[in-house]
């Protein structure tokens, strides 16, 4: 089992190949519960870390009030602690983590489910999720 992680503070999208893919938003304490009742089965945890990147600025777009992006900059680093967290949780239970720096393009459902195959309902975090794993397993 390989566990991609796109974090984020309340719901974090998680993709599970075991091999087949499964789709799940979780909150951070549902992630540890994965982590914690998975443990035997988890060959490795991929987490997206944004945090790796050198530069995050969110001074925003031009007309962008000053505090929108000041909004936008607070939630990013939430989330970027938040995906901290989890890695640190993951590696006190011996789980091997990889952290993955943000590069790819994000894909709309459409290309993802002709990438993948997938037939259910997904979301950009679910589906990011996921593309950190695709065609490990």
């Amino acid at each position: 089992m390989i566990i991609g992680i796109d974090p984020d503070l309340t719901k974090s999208g998680v993709a599970i190949l075991s091999p087949s893919l499964e789709l799940r938003n979780l909150t951070f304490a549902e992630v540890v519960k994965l982590f914690s009742s998975e443990q035997a089965n988890i060959k490795k945890v991929v987490i997206e870390a944004g945090w790796l990147n050198k530069k995050a600025n969110h001074h925003g777009a031009v007309g962008q009030r000053k505090s929108v992006g000041e909004q936008i900059a607070r939630r990013v680093g939430l989330n970027h602690a938040t995906g901290m967290h989890l890695a640190d949780m993951a590696e006190s239970l011996g789980l091997k983590v990889v952290l993955v720096r943000p590069t790819r393009s994000k894909k709309n459902a459409e290309d993802f489910k002709r990438i993948t195959g997938w037939t259910g309902r997904s979301n950009q975090e679910t589906r990011d999720a996921a593309m950190l794993i695709w065609g490990m397993v």
